[in-house]
């Protein structure tokens, strides 16, 4: 039998708020919940992750790429989209951490996570808004920062949802719910981006001075219109998050200043959490491989397999239709199976396969490869998903939740940096000296190796059950 994990102990810490005992949901301070998840439950805390899956799923593999092409051209993109993802890192990781130990200690009527959820996505609008009239790198990076900094005010926060309102009994099937909104999102959001920004494209004589003239004004458009229907859907799915979610208002106050918890948000031990830890470093590994694929998949498109700009569109929405529906199949079975063989075990075999289909897109020579491997992928893809939130839930310290969230998250906000830094850095120098497209195919080995290293980065971990919580 495993030794329970540091992380899974129950005693609260000096100074720190408990949560009302008289929710029907929220833990009683001893680890113990009123009752069971409902639908609304789980409902209430994955709809605005399937709405966050849409937007930046979207934003880094379709939307930002094919803008950086139309603006900066092919000598000029891989730089460019570098710059421009690796800009949003510092403000990302720390509002997220920032914002997320504040709504620990938040006291609001409405509760601690629902007032940040708000205005956080409301303040957001702004720099979608202004995103299609930002033309030069630098009001580019502004516009970035922004968008970073006033989503990652709701997103921090959010990220405890799961640990406050549902039962360690119930965490399996919760991460399954986040699971399958996230395949939806991080694949239905590329696909309408896809349709949105295709309108109108002519794609017959796309080389002519008038055609391409007309492209690049429909362009312009057709971005203003899909930033637009992003501002929508994060909108209409947070208030329906604020409604589903029945958050309780802390009863007790802590003994520190707002001054004392703004300065004590980026101390973080992490040494008493060792499984913790662990996670944190896989899950990092696992991103970057993501990253490096996802980022750079619609340049693998044009560049290395040879198709158009605008056919290369279609391509990815083929993509797309395709591993949204193998995520899927991927997703629904694996949350089942993660109770009878672990969530440890069903990560193992997600990164194996997530590799075989990173080594199919390498050896690929024509597009039915490439179409098998994406299938492959969202198969893994599907899988980690369905695991992903239970495990991190199971192994964070109980007392401030949304701060060690937010550690948590940086393992997806910093590889969205870092890998496109070394990606499109490793892509420029081989595309250079070996020829336009051969860069891309060495990212699809790359991104092996950080499957590697998320997957290695597992074993120490001691996976906290339900018991554990007893």
């Amino acid at each position: 039998m495993n030794e329970p994990s540091l992380s899974s102990s129950t005693e609260p810490l000096a100074g720190v708020p408990t949560v009302a005992s008289s929710s029907p949901l929220i833990s009683t301070g001893t680890g113990e919940f009123q009752r069971s998840a409902t639908i609304r439950d789980y409902l209430g805390i994955s709809l605005f992750w399937l709405a966050l899956s849409f937007f930046w799923g979207a934003l880094l593999t379709i939307a930002l790429p094919d803008r950086i092409g139309l603006l900066f051209g092919d000598t000029g993109k891989d730089a460019a989209l570098t710059t421009l993802t690796a800009s949003g890192a510092g403000v990302a990781g720390l509002s997220q951490i920032l914002f997320g130990a504040l709504s620990d200690g938040s006291r609001s009527r409405f509760g601690r996570r629902r007032p940040f959820l708000f205005w956080g996505t409301l303040l957001a609008m702004a720099p979608l808004l202004l995103f299609p009239h930002a033309h030069v790198l630098a009001l580019l990076l502004l516009v970035y920062a922004l968008l970073q900094l006033s989503l990652n005010v709701a997103i921090g926060p959010y990220n405890a949802l799961m640990h406050d309102l549902i039962p360690p009994q119930d965490h399996g099937t919760a991460s399954a719910w986040i699971g399958v909104a996230g395949i939806i999102g991080r694949i239905g959001g590329p696909l309408v981006a896809v349709i949105l920004l295709g309108q109108s494209i002519i794609s017959k004589d796309a080389e002519s001075p008038v055609v391409k003239a007309h492209n690049v004004a429909q362009s312009q458009t057709n971005f203003a219109t899909l930033m637009a229907t992003f501002a929508i859907v994060l909108l209409l799915i947070m208030l329906a998050t604020l409604w589903l979610v029945r958050e309780r208002p802390l009863t007790t106050a802590s003994s520190a200043s707002v001054s004392e918890r703004v300065l004590g948000t980026f101390q973080v031990p992490l040494k008493p959490y060792p499984d913790f830890s662990w996670l944190v470093l896989s899950r990092f590994g696992i991103m970057m491989g993501i990253y490096t694929v996802s980022n750079f998949l619609l340049y693998y498109i044009r560049d290395t397999l040879g198709y158009s700009n605008e056919a290369s569109l279609g391509v990815v929405k083929n993509f797309l239709i395709l591993s949204t529906f193998t995520g899927l199949l991927g997703t629904l079975p694996s949350g089942a199976l993660s109770k009878r063989i672990g969530r440890k075990r069903v990560l193992y075999g997600a990164n194996i396969i997530c590799m075989a289909a990173g080594l199919c897109f390498a050896l690929a020579n024509n597009l039915v490869v490439a179409y098998v491997a994406a299938a492959i992928f969202g198969i893994g893809f599907g899988a980690f998903a369905a695991v992903d939130w239970a495990l991190a839930t199971g192994l964070l310290p109980p007392n401030e939740p949304a701060k060690y969230m937010g550690v948590w998250g940086l393992s997806d906000t910093i590889s969205q940096v870092v890998a496109p830094l070394i990606a499109g850095s490793l892509a420029a120098l081989i595309n250079h000296s070996m020829g336009a497209g051969v860069g891309y195919r060495a990212l699809m080995l790359l991104a092996l190796v950080w499957f590697l290293v998320g997957t290695l980065a597992l074993r120490p971990i001691r996976e906290v059950t339900h018991q554990d919580h007893k």
